[in-house]
């Protein structure tokens, strides 16, 4: 567990929330562009295409959700999605993730729990980007530099700050 993300995630959440706002473009939908971004920046880091283990996924799961103050989500494995391009899903009113069986992907474990934790950024716009990127630095390893880079290439909302102070030891 990353000693970083216990002493950063509220403000994550909350400051770096607030100013990844600033950078929003609300009408517009990046799910194929984030797509694409995870598909390059996993090439580079395979650590995010690594599948775990049920029970490491559920560890994984309470660890962020604990450093964030927020209530741990279910994790349910589930037989598959209507659409097969669907690995992952965020449940927000039943406060649960699913996943398709065989596909307990570090980053999808990451990018579903990044739903849970901004609800209401459902374009996979800023505020979703923002949080989400945080999680692959602290939990896969990704760089900043190489996650700005691939951000700003895919057209994606490119902001990355952290507290000054702050240190990623992924």
């Amino acid at each position: 567990m990353q000693a970083w993300f216990w002493h950063s995630a509220k403000f994550v959440l909350g400051e770096g929330v607030a100013a990844a706002l600033s950078f929003d473009q609300p009408e517009r939908d990046y799910r194929a562009a984030l797509c694409r971004f995870e598909d390059a920046l996993f090439a580079r880091y395979p650590e995010g295409h690594r599948i775990m283990g049920e029970a490491e996924a559920r560890a994984l799961i309470t660890t962020v959700f604990t450093a964030c103050g927020r209530k741990v989500p279910a994790l349910d494995l589930v037989a598959g999605f209507a659409d097969p391009q669907v690995g992952g899903y965020a449940d927000i009113r039943r406060n649960r993730i699913l996943i398709e069986e065989g596909c307990l992907y570090r980053f999808l474990v990451l990018h579903e729990s990044a739903h849970l934790l901004v609800p209401t950024d459902h374009r996979h716009g800023a505020v979703f980007t923002y949080v989400l990127q945080m999680l692959y630095r602290t939990f896969v390893g990704v760089p900043e530099r190489a996650i700005r880079d691939l951000l700003l290439r895919h057209g994606l909302p490119s902001y990355t700050d952290l507290p000054q102070d702050a240190r990623l030891a992924a």
